[in-house]
């Protein structure tokens, strides 16, 4: 036997006689595949309705969610929290803050990043997060040791040393 002509396929594969490439091309193309050579006769887009896999569906919107995403953007959040924590811990230690006043800065700069996060988003939250709350209160403390460590460090080098 010979192959279809194109060099390096080789003879046909067995079974693949009486096919229409042609057709499959177009299926494929127009987005639907064809069954799998071992899946039921029946099982269609309804067997895969039950099956979620990596995504999971929002059950108020019907949306569908990517889990590997939202992991990406909570691991993204929490970077962002630990550098609002330095930064916050760098301007308290160099301003002189002491006790409360230092915290308040902590806050201040966290919930001001977490703003300028939310413009970024163009206000859409619901779209990088499960709920809509998640980038003002999630991880909120993920920063507070960089803080506390940048705190006393600029504070010691600045004004004790």
């Amino acid at each position: 036997r010979f192959g279809s002509g194109v060099l390096g396929e080789g003879p046909p594969k067995p079974g693949s006689e009486g096919k229409d490439f042609a057709a499959v091309g177009r299926q494929r193309a127009a987005g639907a595949m064809p069954p799998k050579p071992g899946a039921k006769p029946g099982e269609g887009a309804a067997g895969k309705e039950g099956k979620k896999g990596k995504m999971q569906q929002k059950e108020e919107d019907g949306e569908f969610l990517f889990l590997p995403a939202l992991q990406h953007n909570g691991r993204t959040l929490a970077h962002a929290r630990v550098f609002s924590g330095v930064m916050a811990g760098c301007v308290a230690g160099l301003l002189k803050c002491e006790g409360l006043a230092g915290v308040f800065i902590f806050i201040l700069v966290t919930v001001l990043h977490s703003a300028m996060i939310f413009a970024k988003m163009t206000f859409n939250v619901t779209r990088h997060f499960p709920r809509g709350r998640d980038v003002f209160l999630s991880q909120f403390s993920h920063g507070l040791m960089s803080f506390i460590l940048f705190w006393t460090l600029s504070f010691d080098m600045v004004h004790i040393f």
